[in-house]
């Protein structure tokens, strides 16, 4: 081959290998062009859920996601940021902490030397909530460092700091125990390790001496307290250790340790058994505060109450009332400002809606004087601000802080000038009138005068005892009372306790003249007002101790009127023996001749029935006599409001068309058993006894179904009644309320044949309409929403959801409106933080705590004029029995020209009361 040839090849191979290159730079490039892509998107991705969390910083699932997502990009500024926003508004998880522990340790470089950030971290993580790997991880942590430092010291207050929080934590606190002494145990090993290389140095073999007396300390401690495990750690842990060490045991061990260690085991064992039946039975129980209270009851050493109440906040951290108990426990017995402001801290984290656990921690900050003006100030902002749509929440607070700035006012009047009084005055002033007003703003449709006295008059009055204690200012006081709670109020005015208090005000601080005004004030308005004959005795007694001869017999003349018109006076009952009742309407028979049958006739106090001796064209039988008698049943009322006739008879034989045209095989409700009966209500006609059969039989044995049907036409009324063959099948019929039958709820509700007919069909409504603080209603729902979804919307968020309702129309369709109903208060509070305002498809929710409006009672007619037949009709003309003249009168005429024959002397017809027997032979011409 000749050179030019080669050098031509050369060229080649060297122009291939610069086309791979090319192609390799082309691959790497656009590898890295979709990793900037894969970046971008990724950062635009936890950009948006940094948003999401600072528009909400109380959405707790926002938090959860942010630092999910930022953890499996591996974004370390986008996850410190999550975490660090996120545990300064809640506290956070074991499991949240261990993660973020895990994560920094990761990036520490040595573990000898000290990291401040990861020291924080760890003090923060043991003060949110109890956790035993979370001690453990933070001694472990520590651990290196103070080994290289040469300072068992600081490590063992390390321990000891963890052993007071954790070590009687019965299910779990040998661990820590274990770690400690394992520790100390590897220490005496090193120790013995160097004293067995040089035995004849003394000082090593005293210390050798008294580190194993330190660990059997350690053991002797552990085993006088109530763990799982104990027995174990005797029998094996312990004594191994006694062998391994036995030449170095102390002189006099078996009487000075190993008697008392076991004595204290024993005694220690046995409170174990006590306690584990407790321990089963908050298994049994999902550890609900109820068991806890009672383990806690049982128990009598602070230190072990301590940790039962850490153990149940981890649990129930959303508890208010536990908070509360833990915090009188703390105050009573572990007295310790620190601790006490820590755990105060910590259930506000956790449960900043509750307004007692603010109200205790301002007055505790002002009675330990950690707290200045401003400090305190600022505590109440802060729990105005926790929860301000609660009504009972707020008047507490702002009373709270009302009776605060009283205790402020006093602690200044001794040290401030003149002027500044006058400028603290108008400030608290100031402070009273804008509450009021902010009442009046936030809850302007609580108009209840029950309720005034209850909430906002609270804030109202308090003021008033400012002005008259505090102030000694009776005309401002006045102002109040005219200016804003009586006179601006109508529905005020009809207290009689306000008017009272105003009375009280007067007497006290003013004078009996304004007093005397004030009560007659109120009798203007006392035919409306609620306890009226209650002001008329408290002015009759000041006209008593006050008023001369005059203003008390003009007070007298006044109050007899005001009684008259307040309790009219009965009408006397007339008593006439000869009076004898309305006769019966008449009945036609078959051959058109009238029953003329005689009513009873009362006779000398006594009633004699004309029916066992009067002749009759047609003698009744007894079943006609019963239903002549019987009068219709009044309708019952069911829980929705719909009227309940009597239900229909089981089904009977078919009678032939000849046997029912002359006796009836009617049975009657009232003697049927219908203890297992149920009334179903809101049926579709096309409905046949079978659907109903089919959709009921689930709850149990069904004895029958019965649909109500229109006589003329056969077709279904929609409602109906079912018996049930047993009891447990009617209770649990009762349960299945609001089924659906070819998409339509049917009603269920039980059969009471003798329930009121009161037209007060609030009184029937199934539904509460009071406030319900732990039930919450959701409104601009889709309409597509069942109960799985909008049950699913809150599990999501981590809350326990007891029962969901869905308002329907009758028809089944969904109203786009929902009830929610939680365990207690302070998740159904927490509830309405995080999901309000969430955004379901096109709609935005809107959720609030269940305060359904008051129900109109119906306006009950209280004329008894009888209503006009027509617009412009004349009086009807009325005979001598009040009816028209077109009627038949059945009173015999000779008994009627008897009676307007004028009465003579000489008549005895007239003058003495006919028997019976006088009244049969003179309607029969007898003599």
């Amino acid at each position: 081959m000749s050179s030019e040839d080669e050098e031509m090849e050369v060229n080649k191979d060297q122009s291939e290998n610069d086309m791979e290159d090319d192609d390799d730079d082309d691959d790497t490039s656009s590898d890295s062009s979709e990793e900037q892509l894969d970046d971008t998107k990724q950062e635009n991705e936890l950009v948006a859920l940094r948003e999401i969390v600072q528009s909400n910083l109380y959405n707790y699932q926002s938090h959860l996601d942010y630092i999910s997502k930022s953890r499996e990009y591996g974004n370390l500024e986008h996850l410190r940021f999550a975490r660090q926003t996120m545990s300064e508004v809640f506290p956070l998880t074991e499991q949240l902490w261990l993660e973020w522990l895990d994560d920094e340790k990761k990036l520490l470089i040595s573990t000898t030397e000290e990291n401040k950030t990861l020291v924080d971290l760890f003090e923060r993580a043991i003060n949110d909530y109890l956790s035993i790997m979370i001690w453990i991880e933070y001694v472990q942590y520590r651990l290196p460092y103070y080994m290289s430092m040469n300072s068992i010291e600081n490590f063992r207050n390390l321990f000891e700091r963890g052993l007071s929080a954790c070590g009687v934590h019965l299910p779990a606190g040998g661990l820590f125990w274990a770690a400690y002494i394992e520790t100390e145990k590897a220490i005496l090993d090193g120790l013995r390790m160097n004293y067995e290389q040089n035995s004849e140095n003394s000082d090593l073999k005293e210390k050798l001496l008294q580190h194993v007396d330190y660990v059997l300390t350690l053991y002797r401690r552990q085993l006088a307290v109530p763990l799982r495990g104990m027995s174990d750690i005797y029998y094996k842990d312990y004594q191994s250790f006694c062998e391994q060490y036995k030449e170095f045991l102390p002189v006099n061990y078996t009487e000075q340790y190993d008697l008392k260690v076991k004595r204290e085991f024993d005694l220690a064992l046995e409170y174990l058994e006590k306690c584990e039946k407790f321990e089963k039975e908050l298994d049994n129980t999902n550890r609900s505060v109820a068991t806890y209270r009672r383990y806690i009851a049982f128990e009598k050493e602070p230190a072990r109450i301590q940790c039962l109440y850490e153990r149940a906040i981890v649990d129930h951290c959303l508890d208010g009332d536990l908070w509360l108990s833990y915090i009188d426990f703390i105050e009573e017995h572990l007295s310790s400002p620190k601790l006490c402001q820590a755990i105060f801290d910590r259930s506000l984290r956790n449960c900043p809606w509750v307004a007692g656990l603010w109200i205790r921690y301002a007055e505790f900050m002002e009675s330990s004087q950690t707290a200045d003006h401003s400090q305190l100030k600022q505590i109440y902002d802060r729990a105005l601000n926790s929860d301000p749509t609660n009504l009972e929440s707020f008047v507490n607070i702002q009373l709270a802080y009302m009776q605060y700035r009283r205790r402020h006012y006093y602690q200044q009047l001794s040290s401030t000038k003149a002027e500044q009084c006058e400028a603290l005055k108008e400030e608290i002033r100031h402070v009273c009138e804008a509450t009021c007003d902010q009442y009046q703003e936030l809850f302007s449709g609580t108009a209840d005068p029950k309720l005034f006295l209850k909430y906002n008059g609270q804030l109202e009055l308090y003021w008033i005892h400012f002005e008259t204690q505090s102030f000694h200012s009776i005309d401002r006081a006045r102002q109040i009372w005219n200016g804003r709670t009586l006179m601006s109020k109508t529905h005020n005015q009809l207290i009689a306790n306000l008017w009272k208090n105003f009375y009280y005000t007067e007497i006290h601080f003013g004078d009996e003249k304004h007093a005397r005004r004030v009560l007659y004030r109120a009798l203007n308005h006392i035919e409306t007002m609620d306890y009226p004959m209650s002001v008329c005795d408290l002015l009759l007694e000041h006209e008593k101790k006050y008023g001369t001869i005059e203003q008390l017999k003009e007070t007298k003349e006044k109050l007899k009127e005001i009684q008259k018109k307040l309790i009219p006076k009965e009408k006397p009952q007339v008593n006439n023996k000869k009076q004898i009742e309305p006769s019966k309407k008449s009945k036609k028979t078959t051959n058109s001749k009238m029953d003329t049958t005689a009513p009873p006739v009362h006779t000398n106090g006594k009633t004699n029935d004309q029916s066992k001796t009067s002749p009759r064209k047609r003698q009744l039988s007894s079943e006609e006599v019963q239903t002549a008698k019987k009068k219709p049943a009044p309708a019952a009322v069911d829980n929705d409001g719909f009227k309940i006739p009597a239900p229909p008879p089981p089904a009977t034989s078919v009678s032939t068309p000849a046997s029912s045209s002359s006796s009836s095989t009617f049975v009657d409700p009232a003697n049927t058993d219908h203890l297992n009966t149920v009334f179903i209500a809101n049926l579709a006609y096309d409905i046949d006894e079978q659907k109903i059969r089919d959709a009921l039989s689930p709850a149990g044995p069904i004895k029958d179904v019965r649909i109500v049907k229109h006589e003329w036409s056969g077709k279904s009324k929609g409602f109906g009644y079912v018996d049930f063959a047993t009891t447990e099948g009617y209770r649990q019929g009762l349960k299945l309320d609001h089924t659906l039958i070819n998409g339509r709820p049917m009603y269920i509700s039980p059969y009471d044949p003798n329930r009121s007919t009161s037209n007060d069909l609030t009184k029937k409504f199934k539904y509460s309409t009071a406030l319900e603080q732990n039930k919450l209603f959701i409104k601009n729902l889709p309409f597509s929403s069942t109960k799985e979804d909008v049950g699913k919307l809150f599990t999501e968020k981590g809350f326990h959801v007891k029962d969901v309702r869905l308002v329907t129309h009758k028809s089944g369709k969904s109203k786009g409106l929902a009830y929610v109903e939680f365990d207690d208060a302070q998740t159904a509070s927490q509830a309405v933080i995080q999901l309000d305002g969430t955004t379901i498809g096109e709609h935005t929710i809107q959720v609030a705590i269940s305060n359904p409006p008051q129900r109109k009672e119906p306006v009950k007619s209280t004329s008894t004029e009888a209503k006009p037949t027509s617009l412009g009709e004349a009086p009807r003309a009325t005979g001598p029995r009040g009816r028209g003249y077109s009627q038949i009168s059945l009173v015999p005429r000779k008994v009627t020209a008897a009676k307007n024959q004028p009465a003579t002397t000489t008549t005895t017809t007239t003058a003495n009361a006919m028997n019976n027997d006088d009244f049969r032979k003179m309607l029969l011409n007898k003599k």
